[in-house]
């Protein structure tokens, strides 16, 4: 074969061999692309926190299955009903990988779709919320808010199925009823206007801004005080709030010890609370004639809240006295007095009988109302006691008058008589012989010459005999003058 024909056969059979190479891959292009594409997704695409950039399905779903491990080992799921949190089981929980892919949106944020067992979800419910009775459709609603709240693929997430989405039967969580005195018109208006408000979810109470939209008259902080105790007392016995709250200068009449909530208008005192649940309440107020009754009506809650005093201690009233003018004789009585008082109140938070916390709510001080009497400016002179007569205690009559000697009246005792001394023999007492205080070793004046340890009493000096002889004296006349031999 020469070498032109060499050079023909062998480009016909390089040629052939570059077509079918490029129809083969030009069909594997179109299988790929045309008849059975392969996705991938774009720039900026995520799937909860995981970036799936410029990745394809499979390999991005190779990714995710591997963290979604490393997430199950990890992950913590609590649930919030009213006043309680627990901690749902995720074992079973399952992270719906070609549904999570299949849904994602190139270049945007995107969610996981967990699934969650219905009967997991009724379980967990009936052991960790055992007072709620939920419904199946409730089941059904709260197993979604999980598989929601579950969307983020976050480690840690928190979910609240307490909401008035809920089909839930309502009840009284908290109830109260005080004695009292209401009488004005006003008190009926606020009465009324309370009954049956709604307190929203999250959301603040103040009573005085509320009945500043009624139209009041004569209307008394007394008056106000004892309704909003009431109020006061019914959400003590609730996981609500209290943001302000004050109590009067003396010791409320009608209402019990801890539970007053004093109102000013004048000062601005208020009463303000909040309602920290994700589900709305109803206060309800109803009165009879020396009552008011205060409810709370609302989604059961899981404790119970006791209230309870400690620590009580009374103040007594001092006495103080006052003098005036006007005041004549004796004395009068301007404040009676009244002892204080001071307590602390706890709430004791209580699954059962089981008490879980103990609060203080508040240290309340009553000061004492000090008692005063008023006197005269002077006091009138103390009359002298009337001496005792013959037979009376301290009847004295030494001298056998028959009237009373008297404190100062001193008598001599008798012959016979303790005490009496008579040295002279005449009969008559003496008196109380004066013995002279000698001095001890010590003491000024204290002589001890013969060392027998006892003062020694000076000898009295024998008199001295006058040898002046009449003729040495001077000698005078009738007119004083000396007269000189």
């Amino acid at each position: 074969m020469d070498n032109k024909l060499f050079g023909l056969t062998f480009a016909a059979i390089f040629g052939v061999a570059i077509f079918v190479f490029g129809a083969a891959n030009a069909g594997a292009y179109a299988v790929d692309n045309w008849i059975f594409p392969v996705e991938e997704f774009g720039d900026n695409t995520y799937i909860g926190a995981t970036d799936v950039s410029n990745l394809e399905v499979p390999a991005a779903k190779m990714l995710l299955a591997g963290q979604s491990e490393t997430w199950r080992a990890d992950a913590e799921l609590t649930v919030v009903y009213q006043d309680a949190t627990k901690a749902y089981p995720l074992e079973s929980a399952e992270i719906l990988l070609d549904e999570t892919l299949g849904n994602a949106q190139t270049g945007s944020q995107n969610s996981f779709i967990f699934g969650l067992s219905m009967d997991t979800t009724e379980s967990f419910l009936a052991e960790n919320f055992p007072v709620v009775a939920f419904t199946e459709a409730d089941v059904a609603a709260i197993n979604n808010k999980l598989e929601t709240a579950l969307q983020a693929g976050q480690t840690k997430t928190k979910a609240v199925i307490s909401d008035d989405s809920l089909t839930l039967d309502r009840e009284s969580v908290a109830a109260v009823e005080f004695p009292t005195n209401l009488s004005s018109s006003d008190s009926e208006t606020i009465i009324d206007a309370l009954n049956g408000i709604q307190l929203a979810p999250k959301a603040q109470f103040s009573f005085l801004e509320f009945i500043a939209g009624l139209s009041l008259t004569t209307s008394s902080d007394d008056e106000l005080t004892q309704i909003a105790s009431t109020v006061y007392g019914a959400i003590l016995q609730t996981n609500f709030l209290v943001d302000e709250r004050s109590i009067g200068s003396q010791m409320p009449s009608v209402i019990p010890l801890g539970q007053e909530a004093a109102i000013n208008q004048k000062l601005g005192i208020d009463l303000v609370f909040t309602n920290p649940n994700n589900s709305s309440f109803t206060l309800n107020l109803s009165k009879t004639s020396d009552s008011l009754r205060t409810s709370i009506i609302g989604l059961p809650l899981l404790y119970d809240y006791a209230i309870g005093i400690t620590e009580q201690t009374d103040i007594e009233p001092r006495l103080i006295k006052q003098y005036s003018a006007f005041v004549k004789s004796g004395n009068q009585v301007k404040e009676k007095g009244v002892a204080g008082k001071g307590l602390t109140v706890i709430r004791t938070v209580l699954d059962d009988s089981d008490a879980l916390e103990v609060e203080t709510v508040s240290n309340d001080f009553y000061p004492p109302v000090h008692r005063v009497e008023i006197y005269p400016l002077t006091q009138p002179a103390t009359p002298e006691a009337a001496p005792p007569v013959i037979g009376e205690p301290g009847f004295v009559d030494a001298n056998d008058d028959g009237i009373h000697d008297g404190s100062e009246t001193t008598t001599d005792p008798t012959e016979g008589q303790p005490g009496f001394n008579v040295e002279n023999g005449d009969g008559k007492h003496d008196g109380t012989p004066t013995v002279p205080e000698v001095p001890i070793e010590g003491q000024p004046g204290f002589v001890d010459k013969n060392d027998d340890g006892i003062h020694d009493v000076p000898l009295t000096p024998p008199a001295t005999e006058d040898t002046t002889k009449p003729e040495d004296k001077p000698v005078y006349d009738k007119g004083g003058n000396l007269i000189t031999e």
